[in-house]
């Protein structure tokens, strides 16, 4: 800044409170393995502020982002090697490891400016765990729709599975995507291994990354990481029912598409690719006569003909659930008017639970996320021996142009 007298302005954001029209972009960051007294918290220069404590003695630290300029408030900043704290400007580990929460934090906000990022650093060396993300919900009262896990080492799908089913039991569902350090992961590994399996329709495995020598040289030893907040932040971005891999949509914008190997996608073989693709592996990748980049599809560990095989898929059923249970819940344990000769339910009554239920998906279908819904109640129940309504709801989802095939030659006349 100049010496000269004057009076200079700082734009801020975020302070008119403007927010999605719905909570589908409220989502989670859940960073670990920075390594022990790495990052320091508190109110001196150079911590990271403004975090609520989670644990005595603190196991993680949470912070709700909701616009890109907190990271500054928040003491993370960005410093270019050449610039840094060491020997001749190289980076220390904790500029190095400021860097990763910056990069990943930001590239959040970049892909959705109205997204609510609610970020978990754990403490020290500690691992990211399975129930990290049930911490995270829980301090966001549930209402994140989708989270990241940047971690060193894979956690188990089937482990991080059976925490989102126990989330969703608990009426807080929601998608996790994770990523981890890739640098020793060989392609015959990623190749010949595929992490899905029957069910596991809440997890994703991201492997897809930006090999810039420039980025990485910044990020260090997080170089080898997939771009998880890209990522999170076109889910966020997207209509519930939208592909993250719509092209005309969703580009990427990364400088060196590449797996978190280091290999780039350009040296990759379309072969390997379509295995890496029928590995339900999500990655990024480019097109013929397209100057960006995409991810390759939206896939879930779950298997291939599940109706959950793909993230819109998951989140669909997931605003549906959330949204039926909103309007229905007010009329828990309410009085229930029966039919006097029959003992069954009652015509008027039937008639306002089916509209009660269909409410949500009806707004749901005129917001283009479902082709229909239908909403079915059995007046023949005998709920005064039951004291329970049974509910049949049938959602016709969004298709995805996934393939166009393009029969194409000439003729002599049309």
């Amino acid at each position: 800044m100049g010496n000269l007298n004057d009076i200079r302005f700082q734009k801020t954001n975020g302070g008119m409170g403007r927010k999605a029209a719905s909570e589908d972009p409220v989502s989670g960051l859940v960073f670990g393995g920075f390594g022990a007294d790495v990052l320091t918290f508190g109110s001196a220069d150079g911590n990271l502020k403004g975090f609520d404590t989670i644990g005595s003695p603190a196991t993680a630290y949470i912070k709700k982002f909701q616009y890109v300029e907190q990271l500054a408030e928040a003491g993370i900043v960005w410093t270019e090697n050449g610039n840094g704290s060491g020997t001749g400007g190289a980076l220390t580990a904790e500029e190095t490891a400021k860097n990763a929460l910056y990069y990943h934090i930001s590239e959040f906000f970049r892909m959705n400016e109205e997204g609510t990022l609610y970020v978990m650093i754990k403490a020290g060396a500690t691992a990211v765990a399975a129930g990290d993300v049930t911490v995270l919900q829980e301090y966001a009262n549930g209402a994140m729709r989708q989270c990241g896990i940047f971690s060193g080492t894979l956690i188990a799908v089937a482990t991080l599975q059976t925490e989102l089913t126990a989330l969703e039991n608990n009426h807080m569902p929601m998608s996790v995507v994770e990523t981890y350090n890739g640098s020793s992961v060989t392609m015959v590994t990623l190749t010949g291994t595929s992490l899905a399996s029957a069910g596991k329709c809440n997890v994703s495995v991201l492997i897809g990354c930006d090999g810039d020598a420039t980025l990485a040289s910044n990020l260090g030893t997080y170089a080898n990481y997939g771009c998880i907040g890209a990522c999170i932040g076109v889910i966020s971005k997207a209509a519930v029912h939208e592909c993250i891999a719509w092209v005309q949509k969703f580009k990427l914008g990364l400088k060196a598409p590449a797996l978190f190997n280091g290999s780039l996608i350009k040296n990759v073989s379309v072969a390997n690719q379509e295995l890496l693709n029928d590995n339900r592996y999500i990655f990024v990748r480019t097109h013929v006569g397209d100057a960006d980049n995409y991810f390759n599809d939206s896939h879930t560990c779950d298997v291939a003909t599940s109706d959950y095989a793909n993230i819109e898929n998951v989140r669909t059923i997931d605003k549906a659930c959330r949204g039926v249970r909103a309007n229905l819940l007010p009329y828990l344990a309410s009085p229930l008017k029966v039919d006097a000769e029959t003992g069954k339910l009652d015509a008027p009554m039937v008639a306002f639970l089916e509209t009660t239920a269909g409410k949500a998906l009806e707004d749901m279908e005129k917001a283009g996320e479902l082709s229909g819904y239908k909403a079915e109640i059995d007046p023949e129940q005998n709920v005064l021996a039951t004291s329970t309504v049974e509910v049949v709801i049938k959602n016709v989802p969004m298709g995805v142009m996934r393939k166009i095939n393009v029969k194409i030659g000439f003729a002599t006349k049309l």
